[in-house]
């Protein structure tokens, strides 16, 4: 339904407007026709123009795909209608011409069209109206109406347009039939049907979704499923969807919990594919639900029942003998044999420093000494078991993990009488373990080599592992006393109210930035400027956060101290600038103030278009020194009293050049040279002294030139009186997109008529 509404409000839009702009355009070529024979008295001349005039009306008639009609007024009768409307409303031309609207009958609903001719009359044209029609045989068409009232020698007549829309809405209608139907049988079934966008947040689902997770229809709307279910399913979940999104194979079932609203947790089974808009681009998923919970009772049952028997089926493949109360080996299992090589015959015999390594018989009897002693004090069902881990001696030299548990054996009264040992061959898992250790102490040599600080840390920032470039920085002598130390103590106040902000973020599930920059405190009180990097890891099976250190605290001063050169820089520029304009202006009193006046406006401009302060600051430069050039001109033609010659007015136009001449080769952070250069250019190229046309301007320019066109009509000049505000800005707005960039006239006309702006 949503798409075939776009699609509507698309054709309601585009194709009728462009058929009335198509008998619009005819119109005015009738029109022309009509005022070219208006005032003429030869009646054969008239004769033919009318005509020409009805050729042009039948062509733009017979060849337009909508259903046309001219309709005079106030008679309201059909004078002429094209071939689509006589086949749209199944009239003969003869039935239709001379014949009023109220005669054929061809309105569903006369009121509506009354209220739309009264509309018609009152504004000259209407688009787009909604109409039922009748045909001749009494069909009726859904019609969308566009019109206009024409004129000619006096007469009034209505040009009618209509779209048969009929087809396309009794489409909409079952495209609408088919989609209730299918929300019915969608709100009617058990099964949990849903559709969620591609972020995971729910936009459409049955009321059996609302059951199922005790939440309102309202409630769950947009809901993500981070809300009900915990982090750890929120990921197992988000994996399912990211194969499909990347595959774009449906799954047919994926389970997994729920928390509903009142804490209860529940088991689902979930189907997922990919939900695609009409191009084929993913937009969401949509798929069922099932409520699988008893299903899994019932499987935990069963897996419980399954582990008991299992348990014993696997002592059959594990390590089982007997010893008596001596430690003496009574019985071993046909495992035992084949683990170690040795016969029972042979294992009676060894004593247990041949079948044990020193250290593991160290342990075992120290372990026999303890444990077994609290055994012994307590009944059978009492005590737990404990593990542990022995290395033994095979046969032919080998030395093999077992993870042994030991157990007494009762007689009938409860009395021990023998040794129960189980053992589990664990040895490839101990070397495993023992290659993971290697590694595990190599990386954190490398870590603690790394030049850049590596911290481990949690998601609440609490420090797991520090590397010595991490204690350096801090000023610890060892992790432990980094961990002691308070978290808001590492911190600068403005760093740590930073850090509290990404870790509510971190807590909320929400990713920060993997880059920034921080002030740290040492543990001495120096202040350390730090740039991180952060990325999300496993460590220690939890996912943690790594954040690699860069100290910059000496590149941080170094562009301090840059950044106070600069300064200094900047205000010895200002002064050479104010020192510039005031001789220029000494030379000219009647212009003395203008550079300050276009400068002040110049910057005005350019706050208004909101740009960077650093080209704001460029242009108030280059504007108190944009007449520098001046100095080179002659006093009396400056101070000339009447228009200029043109000799003398091609000398006033070189002080551009000569301005640019004078400052090119001063050191400043803008252009100033090229600006005060071009600030007489024009954007169509009619400007001095280069002729430049539009963006080969500079953008400081393009404002100097319209403050200063402003400013000077704002002035007083011994050849003109002061034209004045309204005569200034008349100047530039009749003026914009041909001499001046149209942004900035726009811009400088809103500093005057909306913001009041005044120049002093």
């Amino acid at each position: 339904m949503k798409t075939v509404g776009k699609t509507t409000e698309n054709f309601k839009r585009k194709t009728p407007s462009a058929s009335v702009r198509q008998l619009i355009n005819g119109t005015r070529i009738m029109k022309e026709d009509i005022y070219s024979f208006k005032d003429k008295s030869n009646k054969k001349i008239e004769k033919r123009k009318h005509n020409d005039w009805l050729q042009k009306s039948h062509l733009l008639f017979n060849h337009n795909p909508a259903a046309m009609a001219l309709v005079s007024l106030p008679e309201r009768k059909f004078i002429d209608v094209n071939d689509t409307f006589l086949k749209t409303f199944g009239f003969t031309r003869k039935e239709v011409i001379g014949k009023t609207i109220v005669k054929l009958n061809i309105f569903v609903h006369p009121e509506k069209h009354r209220n739309i001719v009264q509309q018609l009359q009152e504004q000259g044209n209407i688009e787009n109206f909604e109409l039922k029609v009748r045909r001749k045989d009494d069909t009726i068409l859904e019609g969308l109406f566009s019109a206009e009232i024409i004129e000619r020698q006096g007469e009034k007549y209505f040009l009618i347009v209509m779209i048969d829309m009929t087809s396309r809405k009794q489409s909409e209608k079952a495209q609408r039939d088919s989609e209730e139907k299918y929300r019915t049988i969608l709100e009617s079934t058990e099964e949990s049907y849903y559709e969620i966008d591609l972020a995971g947040n729910l936009t459409f689902f049955n009321n059996s979704v609302c059951k199922l997770l005790g939440y309102s229809r309202e409630e769950l709307m947009g809901m993500n499923n981070r809300h009900y279910t915990d982090k750890e399913t929120a990921k197992k979940v988000f994996q399912a969807f990211n194969k499909v999104y990347r595959t774009g194979e449906p799954t047919k079932e994926f389970d997994w919990q729920i928390i509903r609203k009142d804490g209860t947790k529940r088991y689902i089974e979930q189907s997922a594919s990919l939900q695609k808009d009409s191009s084929g681009k993913p937009i969401g998923f949509r798929g069922i639900i099932h409520d699988i919970t008893e299903r899994k009772h019932t499987e935990e049952l069963l897996r419980q029942s399954e582990a008991k028997y299992r348990l014993l089926a696997d002592h059959v493949k594990d390590q089982v003998w007997l010893m008596d109360l001596n430690l003496k080996i009574t019985y071993i299992s046909p495992s035992v044999e084949k683990l170690l090589g040795y016969n029972i015959d042979e294992f009676i015999e060894l004593p247990l420093d041949k079948i044990l390594t020193a250290m593991s018989l160290q342990k075992a009897m120290e372990f026999f000494s303890i444990e077994m002693a609290k055994a012994l004090k307590v009944p059978q069902n009492k005590y737990s078991k404990r593990l542990l881990e022995l290395e033994f001696r095979s046969k032919d030299g080998l030395t093999l993990w077992i993870e042994c548990a030991f157990s007494f054996i009762r007689d009938k009264n409860g009395r021990p009488v023998s040794i129960l040992g189980e053992g589990r061959n664990v040895t490839e898992r101990k070397q495993v373990e023992d290659s993971l250790r290697k590694s595990e102490e190599n990386f954190h040599h490398s870590l603690d080599d790394s030049p850049l600080g590596v911290r481990i840390v949690t998601q609440q920032g609490e420090t797991i592992y520090a590397n010595k470039a991490v204690l350096d920085i801090y000023g610890y002598d060892s992790v432990k006393k980094l961990q002691k130390a308070a978290l808001q103590n590492h911190y600068t106040p403005k760093s740590y109210a930073d850090f509290q902000q990404r870790k509510e973020k971190r807590l909320r599930g929400v990713h920060g930035p993997s880059e920034y920059e921080i002030s740290i405190v040492r543990k001495n009180g120096e202040v350390r400027h730090v740039h991180v990097f952060r990325k999300e890891i496993f460590w220690n099976g939890q996912i943690q956060s790594q954040v690699i250190y860069q100290d910059v605290t000496k590149r941080r001063k170094a562009e301090e101290k840059l950044n106070k050169t600069l300064e200094s820089l900047r205000r010895s520029i200002k002064t050479t600038i104010q020192v510039l304009g005031i001789a220029s202006e000494a030379r000219d009193p009647y212009t003395a103030g203008h550079q300050r006046r276009v400068a002040d406006l110049a910057r005005a401009i350019a706050t208004e278009m909101k740009l960077s302060q650093e080209i704001i600051e460029g242009i108030r430069m280059a504007g108190a020194i944009h007449d520098i050039g001046k100095i080179s001109i002659p006093s009396e033609i400056l101070c000339k009293p009447t228009i200029l010659t043109d000799l003398e007015f091609s000398l006033v136009k070189a002080h551009s050049k000569h301005s640019y001449d004078i400052i090119k080769d001063v050191e400043s952070p803008w252009p100033l040279a090229n600006i005060v250069y071009q600030h007489h250019e024009r954007i169509n190229g009619s400007g001095y002294p280069q002729g430049l046309k539009d963006e080969d301007i500079l953008i400081e320019a393009r404002i100097l030139a319209v403050a200063d066109v402003v400013e000077a009509m704002l002035s007083y000049r011994p050849y003109r009186p002061v034209l004045g505000i309204e005569i200034a800005l008349a100047e530039i707005e009749h003026n914009a997109g041909i001499l001046y960039d149209s942004e900035i006239v726009e811009a400088c006309l809103r500093l005057f008529r909306e913001k009041g702006f005044k120049l002093e």
